[in-house]
């Protein structure tokens, strides 16, 4: 059911921005409101970090999409930025102590670990389980660094004597990279458990900002003249290109199936997805204005938008039962009676068991009757017109998502 449901939101997705220019700017729940930027967001389960402006110096905050609670993590009075997220873990570069500094905090037991206390600079962290990487200048060159928080053993990675320019991500025992090593940038990758080198790309071109998801590695790559998607497969040692427009396509993440990126096709910054397993694009978002640095973690993508004119975090779920779970959600938080919150939460349910099933015209049965019982509480005066008008678009569109992946 999971590949029919990524079939059903790509398509949907594409008519609700070709055909509504209102609804896509719609599109992506804002978790951030402070007029100040945040930027550079990192997503893992159920939350969200980033780099935020509000204090007047960087600081890292984090939202928890379970319980919709955001919160400072640190607000020292330095800079705190590029923060990234796995598990209870959040990381970041820090500039505390003059130089930058890799830190660390447990979510769970509010504990905050210095990782590098060498003066040089180390940047941009990320971090997978255990293991967290980062350039580091300390040979007066870039280098990657691996700190592994279970055995408290920092290790060097390459020892290449070139600048890695893009910063280094790392899934599980792999660890990939921009290397200048060949006076081109290539992509490597690194094995922790064989401690194997691999070089992914050897094309004379540029290709930048890799990510890595399983077996998966996506980056930039200029091969075409333009910045594409390219993907190399670890177990088939095969390289796809994914995209092929001739407009800037960059800042890659993937999870999973799923790949997302930053494009430049409409003119200015959009979001838009690749699905591995069924081979379709769709535009995320394409409103006006800018939309930078995505990032994936299995259903949720995160963003940094422009849409208010400073930097916001947005997300986006993909999941179609999620989405009708959280329209369950909004029955449950608006003051309405607790019979007219029966009535709709049971007919909501009935749409996700027969979504789950499989069972996709006796779904879309369901919502109409859906549609047809919030008509009659707005005449009743049980549901105010706004609320109605929501219950209804939110509905109108999931019915448009089967058909549309019935024909």
């Amino acid at each position: 059911m999971k590949t029919k449901q990524s079939i059903l939101i790509s398509f949907l997705i594409t008519l609700l921005l070709t055909t509504a220019g209102t609804a896509a700017a719609e599109l992506g729940m804002q978790i951030t409101t402070n007029e100040a930027d945040q930027r550079n967001p990192a997503i893992s389960g159920d939350r969200i970090v980033w780099q935020d402006y509000r204090s007047g110096n960087w600081d890292i905050y984090m939202y928890d999409i379970s319980t919709g609670i955001e919160k400072p993590i640190i607000t020292s009075g330095f800079y705190q930025w590029y923060p990234d997220i796995s598990g209870d873990r959040i990381v970041w570069e820090d500039s505390h102590y003059g130089n930058d500094d890799i830190y660390m905090h447990n979510i769970l037991s509010k504990e905050e670990m210095w990782i590098t206390t060498n003066e040089a600079d180390q940047w941009q962290p990320a971090i997978s389980g255990d293991r967290i990487i980062w350039h580091d200048n300390r040979n007066e060159n870039w280098e990657i660094y691996m700190y592994d928080i279970s055995t408290k053993e920092e290790t060097q990675i390459t020892t290449h004597g070139s600048y890695e320019k893009y910063p280094p991500a790392v899934d599980g025992d792999r660890i990939v990279w921009e290397d200048s090593h060949y006076e081109n940038d290539d992509i490597y990758m690194y094995d922790i458990s064989t401690k194997e080198e691999t070089q992914i790309t050897t094309n004379e071109a540029d290709q930048w900002q890799p990510a890595i998801s399983g077996d998966r590695i996506v980056w930039l790559d200029y091969r075409n003249g333009n910045a594409d998607i390219y993907m190399y497969d670890i177990s088939t040692k095969v390289e796809t290109q994914i995209t092929t427009n001739g407009s800037f396509q960059g800042y890659p993440d993937i999870s999973g199936d799923r790949i997302i990126w930053q494009d430049k096709r409409n003119g200015n910054d959009d979001i838009y997805m690749y699905d591995i397993s069924t081979g379709v694009e769709t535009p995320i978002i394409t409103n006006k204005s800018n939309q930078w640095n995505p990032a994936i973690s299995g259903d949720r993508i995160v963003w940094q938008d422009y849409r208010n004119g400073n930097a916001d975090i947005y997300m986006l779920t993909l999941d179609a039962v999620e989405n009708l779970n959280e329209l369950q959600d909004y029955v449950n938080d608006e003051d309405l009676s607790t019979s007219t919150v029966k009535t709709l939460n049971k007919k909501l349910d009935s749409v996700i068991t027969l979504l789950n099933k499989g069972e996709d015209e006796s779904a879309i049965d369901k919502l109409e009757g859906f549609i047809g019982t919030v008509e009659g509480l707005e005449k009743s005066k049980k549901l105010t017109m706004d609320q109605a008008e929501y219950l209804i678009t939110e509905a109108e569109n999931i019915i448009k998502l089967i058909e549309i992946s019935e024909g």
